[in-house]
This record gives C-alpha cells, sequence and structure tokens, in this order.
C-alpha cells in the first residue's frame, strides 16, 4: 500500500467530489482581457461551481460571487470580498486534496487590485489541486483530509 492509501484507510468516513477542469492561467489573464472582464466575471462563476462539486464542505453560491464581481465593480468591496472568499474556497480545497495550503486569499485579492492579475494567480493555486489527483476534468476523487 501507497501513503496515500494508508491515509484514505485510515479516515472514518471518506468524502469523494467531482474534479475542476485545468486552465492556463494565462490564458485566463488573457480571455478577461480580450473580453474586458466579462471572461473573468464567468471564471469566477465557474471555479466556484466547480469547487462547491469538488467538495461538499464548501458552501458557495456561485451566481453571487459573479454578481459581486460584475454588479459590485463600481463600489469596489464586493468585488475583492467575492475574490477573498473564492482564494479561501480554493485554499479549502488545496487541504481537502492533501496538499499544503499555499493559496493565500490576500495575495490574490491584492494581485487583483494592482496588476489584475489575481485570478491567474488563484487559477495556478487551483491547478495544484487538480495535478495532485492527475486525473481529467470531473473524474470523481477521494479527499485526503
Amino acid at each position: 500500500m501507497t501513503q496515500d492509501t494508508d491515509v484514505l484507510l485510515a479516515r472514518e468516513v471518506l468524502t469523494v467530489g467531482v474534479l475542476p477542469r485545468h486552465r492556463d492561467p494565462w490564458l485566463v489573464g488573457a480571455l478577461g482581457l480580450a473580453t474586458l472582464g466579462l471572461y473573468w466575471i464567468y471564471w469566477v462563476w465557474q471555479v466556484n461551481r466547480e469547487l462547491r462539486r469538488f467538495d461538499e464542505r464548501i458552501a458557495v453560491r456561485p451566481a453571487v460571487c459573479a454578481a459581486a464581481v460584475s454588479l459590485g465593480a463600481p463600489l469596489a468591496v464586493p468585488q475583492f470580498v467575492a475574490i477573498h472568499h473564492t482564494g479561501r474556497r480554493i485554499e479549502a480545497a488545496q487541504r481537502a486534496a492533501g496538499i499544503p495550503a499555499t493559496c493565500d486569499p490576500v495575495t490574490g485579492v491584492l494581485w487583483w487590485v494592482c496588476f489584475g492579475v489575481g485570478v491567474m494567480y488563484l487559477q495556478d493555486e487551483l491547478n495544484k489541486v487538480i495535478d495532485r489527483y492527475g486525473a481529467p476534468a470531473g473524474t470523481e476523487v477521494f479527499h485526503f483530509a
């Protein structure tokens, strides 16, 4: 048996989820710029939806997040809160995958504010979860934590 198998067998309750889609962070950034930010709104909705399917313990309403990023943009605060919460959800997904939680939600927000590349950072952190399993998107996987 491998170490991963030992961890799974030692847990009392096994949880499963559907693996999110792997995206190129540079493509996420480029599509957002090319569509004047519309793709980023879609990205926030889609990623939060995928995180909810990956781990049922992650409570999120993807439409609310997308509305905060789009409609909350003139006020700034709702947009930044939505990005921060998305970063926290990615961090929770990293813990569920049994990898170190390296996603820093504050860094995602600051990069969003300063350089407009916060989604690239967050997508790169989400890709670490996907790379952990090495399976295609939509595959049902076990959580390690």
